[in-house]
């Protein structure tokens, strides 16, 4: 009975495998079922609204940890995470801030971090079998994760400091809102407690301005270094114009990668314009649909040298930048609005309840050009789009564009 159900479990983590992450002959199928549907009525583009799926988060999250750890029962024999959580406590200004989260979005931040399970057995494991001094251990790696920072590989130094934290047995975390000094902000504060009594105290990089909202990290790469800062009263994400994304430019495979992903993960659509302008090939391009726990849209700008092979193309360079504004809407509500500012990739990502279909969303987009033979150009890229879904105006050298991918009456 036991080998039966163990079976059982692997199987049906097999076929669960399978099914999120989908083979490489779906893709074609998937993007056919990508395509804007076909709307002959104002009422066929409410129900297209209206149709929206709900969210993987919530009670959602929390089902999902206890099917963890009930095939890791099944499958191993024992329970490798264990049903006692890991001890969060979190201030009351940060309180604040989830709960007007979990209000509009319905995401939880607090409760899923204080029901994160523990996770420190394997940890437990070692120090008992090696008998080695947490402390020590913890600053040796601490020395290599500053070498790594010092050569500029952030990645591979966070690994390091990864290691350090774990392998010194977490007891809980405390996470508090220190003011700076300046007024209405706050930065972000944790305090680790380990096993053996010690503590550290770290600063992730979040600063939270309770005037505005505003969630970010002044060095301008975004909260965490994450390349994204965040409006909590708008719930919008936002790249920064200094994202670590900038230095890895743009290529189709991108988003054939992200094609592979399951609809609930990420669900866009996009168009590209290109031109030649300068001495430069260009290209425009934008996005719109679902994204994780998100809806939003992108307006991306991109350049190489002339006669380059190949769909790879480099961000813009500060010179090249273009002032962009975006809005998104979904149905009638608008969800994206962000201001005309010199960027190379202008987007917006609201935390919303539902997930919408890219067709449900419209896209309007305002782009300056840096003179009449790049706005002519630019127009006669959309002009070749083969879609022909995108709309636009013109108004001096500055181009508006709407994109809603069905025809609404």
């Amino acid at each position: 009975m036991k080998f039966t159900k163990r079976f059982l479990a692997i199987l049906l983590a097999v076929l669960t495998a399978v099914s999120m992450c989908q083979p490489a002959f779906a893709v074609s199928a998937r993007s056919a079922a990508r395509q804007a549907p076909q709307i002959n009525s104002s009422e066929d583009y409410e129900q297209l609204v209206q149709s929206a799926r709900g969210r993987f988060y919530g009670n959602q999250f929390y089902g999902f940890l206890r099917l963890l750890r009930g095939f890791a029962r099944m499958v191993f024999g024992q329970m490798l995470m264990p049903d006692r959580n890991f001890k969060v406590t979190i201030d009351p200004i940060l309180e604040e801030y989830c709960a007007l989260i979990a209000a509009d979005s319905q995401l939880d931040i607090k409760r899923i971090l204080t029901s994160l399970p523990e996770t420190s057995k394997p940890a437990e494991l070692i120090h008992r079998t090696f008998k080695f001094d947490t402390d020590a251990m913890r600053a040796e790696l601490y020395k290599v994760r500053d070498k790594y920072n010092d050569e500029g590989l952030p990645g591979i130094a966070f690994v390091f400091y990864f290691m350090g934290v774990y392998f010194s047995v977490l007891e809980g975390c405390e996470v508090l809102a220190e003011p700076t000094g300046t007024e209405h902000e706050h930065q972000v504060k944790l305090i680790i407690r380990y096993q053996n009594g010690s503590t550290e105290e770290l600063y992730p990089g979040i600063y939270i301005n309770g005037e505005t909202g505003q969630a970010y990290k002044p060095n301008g790469k975004g909260i965490i270094d994450l390349g994204y800062n965040c409006s909590v009263y708008d719930m919008l994400i936002y790249a920064t114009v200094d994202a670590w994304m900038r230095q890895f430019g743009f290529c189709v495979w991108y988003d054939l990668l992200s094609d592979l992903a399951p609809n609930w993960m990420i669900h866009y659509a996009t168009r590209r314009f290109k031109f030649d302008y300068g001495d430069r090939e260009w290209m425009i391009q934008i996005w719109k649909g679902s994204y994780l726990i998100t809806n939003g849209g992108e307006v991306g700008i991109y350049n190489r040298e002339k006669e380059k092979n190949g769909s790879y193309y480099d961000c813009a360079r500060d010179e090249d930048m273009l002032v962009m504004s975006l809005e998104v809407y979904n149905g009638r509500e608008k969800i994206v609005s962000l201001p005309a500012q010199r960027h190379w990739w202008v987007n917006g990502f609201k935390l919303t309840k539902n997930i919408a279909a890219p067709a449900a969303l419209t896209l309007r987009t305002s782009i300056e050009m840096k003179d009449e033979q790049m706005l002519d150009a630019f127009c006669k890229a959309i002009d070749r789009e083969m879609h022909r879904d995108v709309t636009y105006t013109t108004e001096g050298l500055t181009v508006y564009l709407e994109w809603l991918s069905v025809n609404k009456p």
